[in-house]
């Protein structure tokens, strides 16, 4: 039986350095976030093949005295921590004091540093953990550190590293990260010699965006500002033309800390619900404030997480700051027949001398008196708008009537946040009661809205889409089974949520075949599926008869809707809210009208006036767009009536 031995320093470093130095950019992560907590306003970040070869990170902080340089290596040595109480209150980015040890036991370092009123610098080398000399030299004020031939005696560790262009890409996304957060701290990347990044470090959130993504990206974002609860969420939200196919572009920071959340990540998910394709995810960059006495930074090794105290008042306040401002927008899609001409116009470059021009916020005009529209937001009841400004012609079409005469129009209930949301389990509790929605100026969705209900009625176009021209020169389509879908979804998304589901029994059985675990699985939520509207009886190990379903579920597609709603219940991990409104989407997707079939003109503008009252006109329940605006310029510069 072999023997407990005590590891020695250089050993225990080398190990410890696995957990902490995974590749090139963690080095650079912990050194800018020494440089950070040293109060530097410029940070210089210069690599070489792929950081492999060298990582150089340069400051204009405090410094260090020869005493501290030398301590600074010493493993678990920190300035921003002296006891266990301070480390639940903390405000710093390092705290542990295992970054320099860490580093040092897997490369060569040179760290040469310089305190502001001091005469000369102390350098400091470090080889394989091993202390090799102190001296002192001329120096800067702030810090530099070199760390070269990254894993030279782990090899173990080297054969693990990538290609010197993928640990490049990885450190410039860093940095990226970086200059996104900390906007009052100008970074520059030097990358095999050539700036490839530098920030101003003005302390404009635009100017940092506008560095990283660039002018379309700029325009395509919202900036939020909300506080909620005492949680301080800023940040952009992306519209939905800019979503991803991955969440690579969903960026999170609390307290100037990028980190990774599974809640702030529901949170963002049920804020865009039916706004994105499937398989999108939105460009969302949030930086939360927060009490550092509220969550635990001390929970990951390269502290990439964090843990919450009370993670239903981080997901409420996120999930309000994005709703709060994707609903004052209006989501219409500009549409261009020469969209890389655009492109190219608005990627000229521009004389002013600084790297972002702030554009200009156009003037929201107030809707006229004769048109009453309120942003459907949570806890806010809707009100009904008044008659359409210009009159529709007489007739369009009248045959496959969908809406009746007089057709009513559609409020939906006011209902708590929780109701709305498909965030992925578990969901937070939201009462009412604890969140009040803020008064919100006139909207640009207002001024959509609006832009509809004046707009006349020109006819349809293959029987499909509603065109109509706008008092200011657009041509505005509509797809007419789009809009129906979203209008009756939302009815019966309000209908459930409020249960008030009015069910229908179906004059014959609907017999489904199902594996004996969905049966079993039917058998035990048979309550559940009763309150939201369907009737079920079994009929043997295997097939069950449904009797009843809720009014607006088309009787022609029953037996799909169920399978789905059942599927995703039972198999995708889903609540049985969320699993209900995919097949509340798939209902009101069969039931709406559809392509092809004529509408009537007082149908047309039935459908217009329930329209324009959602929370959400611009996106069918599937994210597909409603609308489609083109500008009359656009079309003059095609018939060449204009250059």
């Amino acid at each position: 039986m072999s023997r407990i031995q005590v590891l020695d320093a250089a050993t225990a470093n080398a190990i410890a350095a696995g957990e902490v130095i995974e590749r090139p950019m963690s080095i650079v992560k912990e050194l800018m976030e020494n440089s950070i907590d040293a109060g530097a306003t410029q940070i210089t970040v210069e690599i070489q093949d792929g950081g492999i070869t060298l990582i150089r990170v340069r400051d204009n902080g405090c410094g260090m005295d020869e005493e501290d340089a030398k301590k600074a290596f010493i493993c678990h040595a920190t300035s921003k921590l002296r006891s266990l109480d301070e480390l639940f209150s903390l405000h710093s980015m390092g705290f542990r004091g295992e970054a320099l040890a860490s580093i040092a036991a897997a490369s060569k370092v040179t760290l040469t540093t310089k305190e502001p009123l001091a005469e000369r610098g102390t350098c400091v080398k470090y080889e394989a953990g091993q202390f090799i000399s102190c001296t002192s030299v001329g120096a800067q004020s702030g810090t530099t550190v070199e760390v070269r031939d990254l894993f030279y005696n782990l090899p173990a560790r080297f054969k693990f590293l990538k290609k010197d262009q993928t640990e490049a890409n990885y450190i410039q996304v860093l940095v990226e990260r970086f200059i996104l957060c900390h906007t009052d701290i100008s970074f520059r990347l030097i990358k095999n010699g050539k700036t490839v990044l530098n920030s101003p470090g003005n302390c404009d959130t635009k100017s940092a965006l506008y560095t990283v993504y660039g002018k379309e990206i700029v325009d395509s974002c919202r900036e939020i500002d909300s506080n909620i609860d005492g949680i301080t969420v800023k940040g952009f939200a992306g519209l939905p033309i800019i979503s991803r196919a991955s969440r690579s572009e969903q960026i999170f920071f609390v307290n100037q800390r990028l980190i990774r959340s599974k809640t702030i990540t529901s949170a963002v998910d049920a804020a865009y619900t039916n706004m994105l394709m499937k398989g999108k995810y939105a460009f969302v960059i949030l930086d939360i404030y927060m009490n550092s006495a509220e969550l635990d930074v001390n929970v990951h090794p390269q502290k990439a997480e964090v843990r919450f105290s009370n993670e239903s008042v981080i997901y409420r306040a996120v999930y309000h700051a994005i709703l709060n401002t994707l609903t004052t927008e209006s989501m219409s899609r500009e549409y261009t027949f020469h969209p890389e001409e655009e492109k190219t116009v608005a990627t000229k470059p521009e004389p002013a001398p600084l790297p972002f021009t702030p554009v200009a916020t156009p003037t929201i005009t107030k809707p006229k008196e004769d048109v009453s529209l309120t942003d459907s937001l949570p806890y806010q009841e809707v009100k009904k708008p008044a008659e359409v400004a210009k009159p529709f012609p007489e007739r369009i079409g009248y045959s496959n009537m969908h809406f009746a005469e007089e057709t009513p129009s559609y409020q939906p209930v006011a209902i708590p946040v929780e109701t709305k949301s498909a965030a992925s389990d578990p969901e937070p509790a939201v009462k009412e009661e604890e969140y009040t929605q803020p008064e919100l100026p006139v909207s640009a969705k207002e001024e959509s809205l609006h832009e509809l209900t004046s707009s006349r009625v020109i006819g349809t176009l293959f029987d499909t889409y509603i065109l109509l021209e706008s008092k200011e020169g657009c041509l505005i389509m509509i797809d007419q089974h789009a809009a129906h879908e979203k209008i009756l979804y939302e009815k019966l998304v309000a209908q459930e949520m409020a249960k008030e589901i009015v069910t229908q029994p179906l004059l014959t059985p609907v017999i489904v075949s199902m594996s004996r675990s969905d049966v079993c699985f039917i058998e035990e939520n048979k309550d559940r599926l009763a309150d939201i509207g369907f009737e079920i009886t079994s009929m043997g190990d295997r097939d069950i008869a449904i009797r009843t379903v809720p009014a607006q579920v088309d009787p022609n597609h029953v037996k799909e809707s169920f399978i789905l709603m059942i599927d995703e219940w039972m198999h995708a991990s889903r609540t049985q809210k969320n699993a209900l409104i995919l097949s509340l989407a798939t209902a009101s997707c069969k039931a709406a009208v559809k392509g092809h079939d004529k509408l009537h003109d007082i149908e047309i503008q039935g459908l217009l006036e329930q329209l324009v009252q959602l929370d959400d006109p611009y996106h069918c329940p599937h994210g597909r767009p409603i609308v489609i605006r083109l500008s009359q310029n656009e079309i003059e510069k095609e018939f060449k009536r204009i250059v």
